[in-house]
């Protein structure tokens, strides 16, 4: 291995600790190891993942490393592993693990850990009156829930903690993947990229997707308990797909308009101050399937010369 290799992957181990203990810069701790497994390879992620956390062990707790292993190593070294399979056609190009299957293989680890967490750490109260309870004896998180949103009543407490369940596994998926879309932007841009770059323009996902989407929300507005609570997870983590589609289809439908830069700028900073601009992105996402909104980018053909022009 040679040196400036391995010392890319120390520096990438140590800048993705620092992010990941950095509690503010935490969501983008992935990014180090995507960028290094998709410009080196899997087995230099690899590396990356292991002293990432070995030195979050040693520096802060081995739980803590446990915790960052399971949320963001793993998986991203897991993602980087399918996004650089590949295959050559008869004609002798590449072809590499098709995006569309990247995202659903976000979704299925996103689901099958909300399925073991629900079912596991809840015990007999469920996991969200269990959050709940652990956020009423954290001092410092009740005090501040009650001064920002006045919440005191246990019910209320309960509320919170299952809006912040549902966001957790809405938002790990999005962590996931935007961390390997950010890295590959900049590989491309820096020309070390070992998957070339994507065409989102092209992007879609399955329709039976519809489905189980369709019975995760029918699950959280009638069942009750931790069962809603898992039904409103699941159905959210598969909305979030459906966001990045939306995002994917505003690009693309935008590619001819003036002052793109700008409004696609204006579009992503309301997205990080006002949520609720995700849910008519990703709205446009679920349409897609039946409207195809794409076609808005197709531009009309030259129309012929009047019959009065003729000669």
């Amino acid at each position: 291995m040679a040196n400036t290799q391995l010392l890319r992957i120390v520096f990438a181990a140590i800048g993705s600790f620092v992010l990941f203990a950095a509690l503010i810069f935490m969501p983008f701790a992935p990014l180090p190891i995507a960028a290094i497994g998709l410009s080196f390879g899997m087995g230099q992620a690899i590396i990356t993942a292991v002293l990432a956390a070995v030195m979050t062990a040693i520096i802060l707790s081995p739980p803590l490393a446990i915790f960052f292993a399971i949320t963001f190593l793993a998986p991203t070294v897991l993602l980087v592993r399918q996004a650089l399979l590949s295959r050559q056609d008869a004609e002798g190009r590449f072809i590499f693990y098709p995006l569309q299957q990247l995202i659903l293989l976000t979704l299925g680890m996103t689901g099958i850990v909300a399925v073991l967490l629900f079912f596991i750490s809840g015990g007999a109260e469920g996991l969200p009156q269990s959050f709940a309870n652990a956020i009423q004896q954290a001092p410092e998180v009740r005090e501040a829930l009650v001064q920002v949103y006045g919440i005191s009543s246990q019910e209320e407490m309960l509320w919170i903690a299952n809006a912040m369940l549902v966001s957790a596994f809405a938002s790990w998926p999005l962590l996931l993947l935007g961390n390997m879309q950010l890295a590959q932007a900049l590989l491309v841009r820096t020309k070390r990229n070992l998957r070339p770059q994507e065409n989102y323009d092209r992007l879609q996902l399955p329709i039976w997707l519809v489905a189980p989407l369709a019975v995760f929300m029918g699950g959280a507005a009638l069942l009750s308990g931790w069962p809603a609570s898992l039904s409103a997870a699941l159905a959210a983590m598969i909305m979030a797909a459906y966001f990045l589609l939306g995002l994917a289809i505003i690009h693309a439908i935008s590619r001819h308009w003036n002052g793109r830069g700008f409004l696609l700028a204006v579009l992503y900073f309301l997205i990080f101050v006002m949520a609720w601009v995700i849910i008519p992105v990703s709205l446009m996402g679920l349409l897609d399937t039946r409207f195809d909104f794409r076609k808005l980018n197709r531009r009309p053909d030259k129309p012929s010369d009047a019959e009065g022009d003729e000669e």
